[in-house]
């Protein structure tokens, strides 16, 4: 959201599109135990919500627009790759933004916070089943490359102290402005590292 206040364009959510083609998160947390049992219609439909992110994201920048930010984990290579390839045919250069928490107690306590309010898009995982299924999937962005062989840019956010850095830089102009946004105090702690 942050992001998008500094830069404008286009957001697009992936607790926005789950709740437009009805997956509700929490009925599949209890459906599948918790990710362990007969996720397989919860993975065709979770990939369809991925498909659909990618068509929003190929519509807004056909519309014009020069920002599109996609608020979605895309922790799977082939979920990155396809918007890889939807800004390849759309001359448009992609950056990763990971955000980092590395206190798992502050972790479990963002999930706690969640609970009751699950009907609300942006807290709908309520449940560490959620962050557990996620780490199962995750495949690391910092060593992919975009269809020309470079390196997307991506910097790193570290959601407990604010400190931005740059993992690798494509586009200066555009990362620098990203960073801008990124560090905007939030409680006039944060600082930036410098881009590289």
């Amino acid at each position: 959201m942050r992001l998008h206040a500094h830069l404008g364009g286009v957001l697009i959510r992936s607790c926005d599109v789950y709740q437009e083609l009805g997956i509700v998160l929490s009925e599949w947390v209890e459906r599948t135990h918790g990710f362990t049992v007969k996720v397989a219609e919860y993975d065709r439909l979770r990939d369809e919500a991925y498909c659909e992110m990618a068509t929003r994201v190929d519509t807004g920048l056909a519309a014009g627009a020069t920002v599109v930010i996609v608020d979605a984990v895309h922790g799977e290579r082939d979920k990155r790759r396809r918007l890889y390839e939807v800004c390849a045919a759309r001359g448009a250069q992609p950056v990763l933004v990971l955000c980092l928490c590395g206190d798992f107690e502050e972790v479990r306590r963002r999930f706690r916070a969640r609970r009751g309010r699950e009907t609300e898009p942006q807290h709908e995982a309520s449940d560490l089943s959620v962050f557990y299924d996620i780490g199962r999937r995750w495949q690391s962005p910092l060593t992919d490359e975009l269809l020309d062989g470079t390196r997307p840019t991506i910097f790193t956010y570290d959601t407990l102290d604010g400190r931005v850095a740059a993992i690798h830089i494509a586009m200066p102009a555009a990362a620098e402005r990203i960073r801008a946004a990124l560090v905007t105090p939030r409680s006039g702690a944060t600082r930036a590292l410098p881009l590289r």
